[in-house]
């Protein structure tokens, strides 16, 4: 290989790895807490837990790689001929078409791995993800069980456990389990403590229970009975398991959907999975075609103008490929046409700007003029300016240095800051919109004929949420490619031989980070979460889900005041009147029953502001015996004092309230002995992640003077290790925040505060 196609083949590969390395770390961020959570509940399935992770990949390959590759010649391209690189090789008489050998080699190796990837690895990942997840499941239910929380995902059986003493095999302290089969009322039992085995070869748990009592009602004679026990085993069968995680189609194999006869209802949906693992590894044949004559077409703005080509591409390409596949569905195009629509525009496109590509106009050439436009719009508002104050001094005087702010180099650092920062950002989002479509909702939408203007007005309430997420990486990539390529170009040096500070001269980025963190809390507190109960909302059409209620009428246990739990079958919230109730009094030190209270019906009563019982009967306990025991058709009993509304309970995800809601939400729940910490993690970091857009400028300010002149490359490499320690330090704390292994505050504010004065250190260290 020439020294030539080897610079060609470094340039594009070292871009398009990083392409890679980042498109797939923001695709994996998805699992990243719940793995580490799975990993902290139970230390053992560590394994399962790494073959989780690496059973993710395949699929995420199939959609990163393409795009990597049209990053790398994009941006590698654009590098080149900004710098001269191009036209220096057409003075030589090459010519651009020299380039297309050494690209070529990258472009077959990166079409034949992600064909390999969806065609063969993918489908067999997507199995063994889903047997993973099963054993998985099997063995955290002991570890899920959480203290003072009733467990209702057990048919016909409810669980409740006072304390959880922790250890390689978890002993249960204080349990109450009552089997929901008995017609005449729940049947209880309590124990002091018990062990939890499972059997998964018969699909069931073990209880193992010590030193406790069993309560029971017979429904003819209405007699109560009493057993006690030192020790004893109760069976119970496993609830059924959640839905894979991924699609049937996903986790059959290429012969298999090859297999399926067009008289099957599935036929439709089996070939547009079929052609779309081959056309997206093809994609990167295709969009490559395309790619080459506009990364030599951008001789102004560099890999910038690269950046902004990949965002142009990967717009048109799924928008037309989501279009072919829609149009596919409906009947208009036979499923291979709908699914390679997009890929034949792309290649007829591409080889009719391939002819001209040593033209001396370059084809398209007026796309490199899309970097101008910031400056012409800064020009027009600086004459617009001059004309209105024509004794204000022009950029050349002595203003430079005056004490006003912002200043010509403050606005000329803060325009290329907020350039970059608009463009990673809209990358990132746009990344994962796509690879959400096509990963989640593509199935849906073809088995429940969604149409196209629903799945946009999904995208469009989703993309507040991924601005949000987003944000603080793009200050840190900003920050580090600004200033990577300031001292580049020795600007620099440049400021400092003028007498200016470093920390003079990142004052305006940290400025504008201490706005976009206000921006982004007021931004969550007041719009995300409408904008997500309208996604959620859209979601649940798509995936052919019922309308989302929140409230859950089928939480029929309740802890209320002091050591008293409430049964019932039904709750009428207008009426105000519990159905087939039941109230359980419980001793906290023996945990034993005391009091017993059940009636076929219970109303408020707001003058007595308590309840009144009707057609029931009380019995008072000591010591596992009935001490007394009293009929009633009515009987008011004045310590029960509940009002209606703590028996309506909403189940809301975090991220539809603003954290006063989310507040109130939390003190309601955990007052009627809900599992409420995963909610006051949430709750902290509500405040705490918005402020991460700041700290990201303090780590990415120092890193960037570190680097000399590595230049925006080098920048780019840096952020994502830092993001990707970021990210995992963050979930670490978050999982252990969920599983109450540290306080909810401390799982929030932790990343901030350990980055936040590393950052300040190495900010301190800096030469300014």
């Amino acid at each position: 290989m020439r020294i030539l196609s080897r610079q060609v083949v470094r340039e594009v590969a070292s871009h398009g790895l990083l392409g890679l390395v980042l498109f797939t770390f923001v695709l994996f961020l998805r699992d990243t807490s719940r793995l580490l959570e799975l990993l902290l509940r139970e230390t053992s399935v560590w394994n399962s837990v790494l073959d989780l992770c690496l059973l993710t990949f395949p699929s995420l390959l199939t959609f990163t790689i393409p795009m990597a590759v049209l990053v790398g010649i994009l941006i590698g391209l654009s590098r080149m001929a900004s710098d001269g690189e191009i036209t220096a090789l057409r003075a030589s008489g090459l010519g651009a078409r020299t380039l297309l050998i050494p690209l070529g080699i990258l472009i077959g190796l990166g079409c034949a791995l992600t064909l390999y990837l969806s065609v063969v690895v993918a489908p067999q990942a997507s199995r063994e993800r889903v047997e993973v997840e099963r054993q998985i499941g099997l063995r955290q239910i002991s570890a899920e069980i959480q203290p003072r929380i009733f467990e209702e995902r057990f048919p016909d059986w409810v669980l409740y456990v006072q304390d959880v003493r922790s250890g390689p095999d978890p002993v249960w302290k204080g349990i109450f389990l009552a089997d929901l089969g008995n017609p005449a009322g729940p049947k209880v039992t309590l124990a002091r403590e018990g062990i939890f085995l499972s059997d998964p070869a018969r699909n069931q748990i073990q209880l193992h229970l010590v030193q406790g009592s069993i309560h029971e009602t017979t429904a003819q004679s209405g007699e109560y009975s009493i057993a006690t026990f030192a020790e004893t085993d109760i069976p119970i069968q496993m609830p059924p398991p959640p839905p894979p995680s991924v699609k049937p189609n996903a986790r059959r194999s290429t012969l298999e959907l090859q297999l399926i006869p067009p008289a099957d209802p599935e036929w439709l949906e089996a070939r547009v999975e079929l052609h779309r693992r081959f056309a997206l590894p093809f994609a990167t044949l295709f969009l490559s075609l395309v790619a080459i004559p506009l990364g030599l077409s951008s001789q102004k703005g560099g890999k910038a103008m690269g950046i902004i080509l990949t965002l142009l591409l990967v717009v048109g390409y799924y928008t037309l490929f989501i279009g072919g596949i829609s149009l596919a569905r409906q009947g208009w195009f036979p499923p291979w046409l709908g699914v390679w629509t997009a890929n034949l525009l792309c290649g007829i496109g591409g080889i009719a700007l391939l002819r001209r590509v040593d033209a001396v106009v370059p084809p398209l050439a007026w796309i490199a003029r899309l970097t101008e436009v910031p400056d012409a719009v800064g020009r027009w508002f600086a004459s617009r300016r001059s004309r209105e104050n024509p004794d204000r001094p022009g950029p050349g005087s002595a203003a430079l240095w005056n004490t006003s702010f912002p200043r010509i180099l403050d606005r000329y650092v803060m325009k290329g800051f907020l350039f970059y920062w608009v463009v990673i950002v809209a990358a990132l989002v746009l990344l994962t919109e796509v690879v959400t479509f096509f990963l989640d909702l593509l199935n849906d939408v073809i088995r429940n004929h969604i149409p196209a203007g629903m799945v946009f007005d999904y995208f469009l309430h989703l993309t507040p949420q991924l601005l949000y997420i987003t944000a603080p990486l793009g200050v840190l990539i900003a920050v580090l490619v600004n200033f990577g390529i300031l001292s580049q170009r020795n600007e620099l040096v440049a400021v400092k031989a003028s007498g200016v500070s470093l920390y003079r001269l990142t004052l305006p980025i940290f400025l504008l980070s201490a706005i976009l963190s206000g921006g982004l809390f007021l931004f969550e507190h007041f719009y995300i979460p409408a904008a997500n109960r309208r996604q959620d909302a859209v979601r649940n059409r798509i995936k052919g889900r019922p309308a989302q209620t929140y409230l859950r009428p089928d939480r029929r246990w309740i802890l209320g005041e002091g050591w008293r739990i409430y049964y019932y079958n039904f709750f009428e919230p207008n009426e105000r009147v519990l159905g087939g109730v039941t109230v359980l009094e419980l001793d906290p030190t023996t945990f034993q029953l005391t009091r017993r209270i059940s009636a076929a019906r219970a109303h408020w009563e707001p003058a007595l502001s308590g309840w009144v019982f009707e057609e029931g009967w009380v019995r008072e306990l000591r010591r596992d015996a009935v001490r007394d025991f009293q009929q009633f058709p009515v009987r008011f009993f004045p310590e029960l004092r509940e009002p209606p509304s703590y028996f309506l309970k909403e189940v809301k995800p975090s991220s539809q309230m603003n954290f006063l809601e989310l507040r109130r939400y939390v003190q309601d729940l955990r007052q009627s002995g809900f599992d409420v910490v995963p909610l006051d993690v949430q709750f902290h970091k509500k405040f705490a992640f918005p402020l991460f857009a700041l700290i990201m400028a303090f780590i990415g300010v120092p890193f960037a003077f570190s680097l000399g002149k590595k230049g925006a490359l080098t920048g780019i490499a840096v952020s994502i290790g830092i993001a990707i320690v970021y990210w995992a330090v963050s979930s670490l704390f978050e999982a252990l925040g969920n599983l109450n292994e540290l306080p909810a505050v401390v799982a929030a504010w932790s990343p901030n505060l350990v980055f936040g004065l590393g950052g300040l250190y190495l900010l301190l260290r800096v030469d300014t």
